[in-house]
């Protein structure tokens, strides 16, 4: 069995579409349930954005993190987040901070939460709530070594289309990940990771149901960001570039 690695690659196509990604994981074969590391999950204390939303809260290891997205309309200071709606050329343009719900429609934002572009990520108004920030590469580093091998499939809700635990967790209502069969969301350390999809910097939505992508709110370059991503057919998280355009989901941490 290999250890888990990781590479980078960057390309012109990454920086145009908003996403590409770097291996990080470990070969896998079929996931198995662990009971024990289930059991002894422990939820921290809710906490709610200005806009008066409230999120259930995940202790992994040292950190306490969101176990849902984020879906605020208006910074920690009270500013609101520039919302272009179906006007892709605002989108593009933004350089200030924005949010979209997926395919502009506001039933996603309670499946889904927000898709916000890394100007919002990073806008001193703040986007987290007062006492959370934005995760940066070395929070993500710590959770993924954190939970291990398979860390994708450990971070992933339950609930899937075709999911071997049956009951509400075989679903196909949304919010949940498409079937894989090899690879289904285990949910270990609560972080009940949910497949958002993604905004590009052109303003095309793609991959609900797919791809929960997460910004971080590490610079890799003028144009990118980090982003930490996972897929439904893969077992490990990849860390990659993001075109700093493109809406990626958000989870918040304690500071």
């Amino acid at each position: 069995m290999k250890k888990r690695g990781y590479f980078f690659a960057l390309t012109l196509l990454t920086l145009l579409m908003g996403s590409c990604a770097s291996d990080r994981g470990r070969d896998s074969g079929e996931a198995t349930d662990d009971a024990t590391a289930r059991a002894a999950i422990t939820t921290g204390t809710p906490v709610s954005d200005v806009d008066g939303n409230t999120y259930q809260t995940v202790i992994i290891g040292k950190q306490e993190w969101m176990a849902e997205n984020l879906k605020t309309t208006t910074y920690r200071n009270g500013e609101p987040i520039e919302y272009p709606g179906e006007d892709k050329v605002a989108w593009r343009d933004n350089t200030s901070g924005a949010y979209a719900w997926y395919d502009n429609d506001q039933a996603n934002k309670e499946t889904y939460g927000g898709l916000y572009n890394w100007y919002a990520v990073t806008s001193p108004n703040g986007l987290c709530p007062e006492g959370w920030r934005m995760p940066d590469e070395e929070d993500w580093l710590y959770l993924t070594d954190f939970v291990g091998d398979e860390m994708g499939n450990k971070l992933k809700s339950r609930r899937q289309v075709g999911s071997p635990f049956g009951g509400e967790y075989d679903t196909k209502e949304h919010p949940r990940w498409e079937t894989f069969s090899a690879n289904y969301g285990l949910d270990e350390v609560g972080f009940g990771a949910l497949p958002g999809g993604n905004r590009h910097a052109s303003g095309s939505f793609v991959t609900k149901g797919a791809n929960a992508l997460f910004w971080s709110a590490s610079e890799i370059s003028e144009e990118a960001g980090f982003g930490w991503f996972i897929y439904h057919g893969y077992y490990g998280v990849d860390r990659g570039y993001g075109d700093k355009g493109a809406g990626f989901s958000v989870r918040c941490i304690r500071d």
